[in-house]
């Protein structure tokens, strides 16, 4: 569903600075995280790839509390936690950058604190 979401960014103009989109599954590491994220906000160079998790952590925050953006986290099966990543958290009253992320359990929407929740029944192979 969330592959369906950013293709649909990618094709359609929006009001987002950037799109990013994370396939998390079970066995996440909190540096692969930040690599697709840090990949996508022009971060990726040997120095960067040399920072402690703390460093990038911060590079991240920099750049994403400057930005409008869209975090797309797919399959979600245990908490992430965003600060750690570097992500800055979107206030609920703004309507400037969004977390979106996809998990099978409902516990999980509560760990990650959603202020919205969507059930959604399986896609067909056409959809």
């Amino acid at each position: 569903l969330l592959t369906h979401i950013n293709n649909k960014f990618l094709q359609v103009p929006n009001d987002f600075d950037c799109v990013i989109w994370v396939v998390v599954s079970k066995d996440w590491r909190l540096e692969n995280i930040q690599e697709i994220i840090g990949g996508k906000i022009g971060l990726m160079n040997e120095s960067w790839k040399s920072k402690s998790l703390q460093e990038k952590s911060l590079d991240i925050f920099k750049i994403l509390r400057e930005k409008k953006f869209v975090l797309l986290l797919d399959d979600l099966w245990q908490r992430v936690d965003l600060t750690k990543v570097g992500v800055p958290l979107p206030s609920p009253q703004s309507s400037a950058s969004k977390v979106v992320f996809t998990t099978r359990s409902e516990e999980i929407c509560g760990l990650m604190e959603a202020q919205k929740k969507f059930k959604v029944a399986c896609l067909s192979d056409k959809d």
